[in-house]
């Protein structure tokens, strides 16, 4: 009894003091951004690939009244397209001043990522929207997901450059997504965490929504060598949860470049794996969400049209890849309305 009650008073001290408890201003809205970056661009595109650096910078909100300027660091991040030659131009750490913050749109943010244009022309901007869309579509699932605010972006090495524009889209700290759904994030090894610790019904969540965008670029549990687990994956828990004996884990998806939503030229089907390229469907759930399954695909077919609608509603999106997404999309719910098919294609493919 006592340490049930220590439990719980340790649990609402950590709500009390989290400094993102409070509603993030930035991420409560989803009107797109207009922001300047002026940063020595060419010096910091040129050390990303092995020794990305921080890079002092002035970001510019040109969304008020009076356009605010922030003093903030930039640097590049990520693996793949910041290493694998796959970006001209790499995603972004903006980190900020805490003490410019007070006040303004930015309060309560600390270190932000910032995904970017990768390469120039216009087109390429499509791949880009549709990852930004599966963000806003797993938010329509569940809380327990990455908020995400796009925003025009233009990047300048000197302030009176003209600059290049292009879309992006900043992504919510996973600090913001423990505190507002009462979790905090766990840090674990690969395998430190079994798959019977999930919670099953968050991790069916997860699993259904990798399977509908078709992404096979995470693990639950393990991660790649020399990297943080989990791939692509974060884990949340119950505020002082201990990895031996956390409950109800739930994990908490981002990065869906390698989907088949997005279709990105780069996109490879993982070695080892029955398919043949990134648009092939493969269910990749853990037999622990069986028995909840059911209910979480009733979830995604009871939100079929508000997920519909995040497509349709995009006005970066342009007519044809709209059509491409929907049609994609429609073939997920397609499966899901076929009992057989469901039986085949998820439940028995359960890991």
């Amino acid at each position: 009894m006592i340490k049930a009650l220590l439990i719980g008073l340790v649990a609402a001290v950590w709500l009390a003091v989290s400094p993102a408890a409070a509603e993030s201003q930035l991420f409560a809205d989803s009107t797109p951004l207009h922001i300047a970056l002026t940063a020595p661009f060419p010096d910091l595109v040129r050390s990303a690939p092995e020794a990305p650096k921080p890079y002092p910078a002035t970001l510019t909100l040109e969304d008020t009244a009076a356009p605010q300027t922030f003093q903030v660091e930039l640097q590049a991040r990520g693996v793949s397209r910041r290493r694998g030659g796959i970006c001209r131009f790499p995603p972004l750490w903006v980190r900020f001043d805490k003490s410019q913050l007070h006040g303004t749109m930015f309060h309560g943010e600390h270190k932000l990522k910032l995904v970017t244009y990768c390469q120039p022309a216009a087109g390429y901007d499509q791949h880009i929207v549709l990852e930004y869309l599966a963000y806003r579509l797993y938010n329509v699932i569940t809380p327990v997901s990455y908020r995400v605010r796009a925003a025009e972006v233009t990047y300048r090495t000197a302030a009176s450059d003209a600059g290049l524009t292009r879309f992006g889209y900043l992504i919510e700290d996973i600090g913001g997504v423990a505190s507002r759904n009462g979790l905090a994030e766990l840090n674990v090894a690969t395998h430190q965490v079994t798959a019977a610790q999930l919670d099953p019904t968050a991790a069916g969540r997860a699993a259904l929504f990798e399977f509908m965008i078709s992404n096979l670029d995470w693990d639950f549990l393990a991660a790649t060598p020399g990297t943080e687990c989990c791939h692509n994956v974060r884990l949340l828990a119950a505020p002082g949860a201990m990895p031996a004996s956390a409950a109800a884990v739930a994990p908490l998806p981002y990065d869906y470049d390698q989907s088949g939503l997005v279709d990105a030229p780069y996109a490879e089907a993982p070695a080892g794996l029955p398919v043949s390229n990134v648009t092939e469907r493969l269910y990749r759930g853990y037999c622990v969400s069986s028995g909840q399954i059911a209910s979480v695909i009733d979830e995604y077919r009871a939100h079929r049209a508000a997920l519909m609608a995040v497509i349709d509603n995009e006005p970066n999106l342009d007519a044809r890849f709209r059509d491409k997404a929907d049609r994609y999309l429609q073939g997920f719910f397609k499966l899901l309305d076929d009992p057989g098919r469901v039986q085949r294609e998820i439940f028995r493919r359960c890991r």
